[in-house]
């Protein structure tokens, strides 16, 4: 039953603490999508604004060529809204010559982001496989070191020490770069067969030997592993994960089983996988990230049931996803609610529902606030960028004060918040005006919004006033 409007935006006085008035607010849910950072729909190989991939394809390539420039519609027609965009590249273009190194994709990828409003998601990749003109191994790596033709591609030894020492050696040099770069969100490690998805035959003491040279350079809760031998060291080592092929449902049989349990993702790898490589908390440290299998068109296109997607869509917010792929296509029609509501409900949201502080505050400038944030979403966020913080101005002077909270313990559920909150003492006498908001630490800015109605334009909630005597 929904709660009456009049218990919203309440305001009492009463005795809170030693006698004295205080004052609360219920602030009323909100329902919108919020376009807050680091969650949600990921862009692939392009950026917020950029035309979609035509029809049910996509290319594994990122881009190579860049539009500085912001884009309006941010938004393209057939997609959804996105903060985070997702480029991969392979080996060819970081290293066309061997021992020559061009990075100037990511940092042009870096550029443009930061225009569109998105943060950004890598992955280098040693090889794709030639299948459909994607890039193989370099040319050099070929005629110089030990290969084998398999299937449709060429794949090192991936286990020799020459793979490791160059391709180990490349992540090696482009990590202490980016690394801890404040714009990139995710760096997918990549070493173990096609697209680097762990379909190679590398050993478990190389992948270790792999997975730690990323966590040498780069937070373990900014990276995220595939479902091999690396998500076993991921899990004991705090990274994220990643799946791809989310939503396969496929179910024929191949002559081999009856049609209708026919072996795919949904059912017969990421619970087994998960669970087996111990990996199942790892969202409470670090993201969960999930890339569809084809695209929606594809699936619309084979006639996916309503049924089916939501029972996939289900299943990517029970393993705590922060993000969600669909390869940059048209997201069709009857499909777009449905994921709409999908990436409302990855990773964080957090609804303010109640904040109680005392009014009069003494000489001392001393006050208890009380705030109370539920958590709806699935995940925490996982950035150490942003802290729940209060405004006071009076007259001409606005200062901060970050709370003493680390957001990144908001687990789903309640958060309860109660601190005795000093007053800067640069105020005078009289009354002080208070709101509340999540800045970032750096510029104090209001940068992650609440799912609650009552944000003034700036993205503060004003909470009133206080006064000191």
């Amino acid at each position: 039953m929904d709660i009456p409007r009049k218990y919203y935006f309440t305001e009492i006085t009463g005795s809170y603490a030693k006698g004295e008035p205080f004052r609360k607010f219920r602030p009323k849910e909100s329902f919108e999508y919020l376009g807050n950072p680091h969650k949600g729909l990921q862009t692939f190989q392009h950026f917020n604004g950029d035309p979609l991939f035509p029809g049910i394809t996509w290319k594994e390539e990122g881009p190579h060529e860049f539009e500085y420039v912001k884009k309006n519609p941010a938004v393209v027609k057939g997609h959804l809204p996105s903060t985070v965009c997702y480029n991969r590249w392979n080996w060819d273009t970081f290293e066309p010559e061997e021992g020559k190194f061009d990075f100037s994709v990511i940092e042009n990828s870096l550029k443009v982001a930061k225009l569109r409003g998105q943060s950004l998601h890598i992955r280098l990749m040693p090889y794709s496989g030639g299948t459909g003109g994607s890039p193989e191994l370099p040319e050099w790596y070929r005629k110089k070191y030990k290969v084998r033709k398999v299937s449709t591609h060429w794949e090192p030894e991936h286990n020799s020490k020459e793979y490791f020492g160059l391709w180990g050696g490349l992540i090696e040099r482009a990590l202490r770069i980016y690394g801890k770069h404040p714009d990139i969100d995710i760096i997918d490690t990549a070493f173990n067969g096609q697209w680097g998805e762990g379909a190679g035959d590398m050993s478990f003491a190389r992948c270790r030997e792999f997975t730690e040279l990323y966590l040498k350079h780069a937070p373990a809760a900014r990276i995220v592993v595939d479902g091999g031998h690396e998500m076993v060291v991921g899990a004991k080592r705090g990274t994220g994960w990643r799946m791809n092929c989310f939503g396969d449902m496929r179910n024929y049989g191949h002559g081999i089983v009856p049609d209708g349990l026919g072996w795919n993702h949904q059912f017969d790898s990421y619970p087994e996988r998960i669970i087996e490589a111990g990996a199942v908390e790892s969202w409470k440290r670090a993201p969960v990230v999930f890339e569809t299998c084809h695209n929606p068109a594809r699936w619309y296109k084979d006639d996916m049931p309503l049924e089916y997607l939501d029972f996939i869509l289900q299943q990517g917010l029970k393993f705590h996803s922060s993000l969600f792929m669909p390869k940059y296509s048209l997201i069709p029609g009857a499909y777009k609610g449905r994921l709409m509501k999908f990436i409302n409900q990855l990773g964080y949201r957090y609804v303010l529902r109640t904040i109680k502080y005392n009014r009069n505050i003494g000489n001392n400038g001393k006050f208890l606030f009380d705030m109370w944030i539920e958590n709806i979403g699935v995940a925490p966020i996982y950035r150490d960028l942003y802290a729940p913080a209060l405004r006071f101005r009076q007259g001409k002077r606005t200062e901060f004060l970050h709370l003493k909270q680390d957001m990144r313990s908001w687990l789903p559920g309640d958060i309860w918040v109660k601190e005795q909150v000093q007053v800067p003492k640069a105020f005078k006498r009289g009354k002080i005006l208070i709101a509340v908001s999540l800045v970032h630490k750096e510029t104090d800015r209001p940068s992650v919004k609440f799912a609650s109605e009552g944000a003034a334009a700036d993205g503060w909630h004003p909470m009133g006033e206080i006064v000191k005597s």
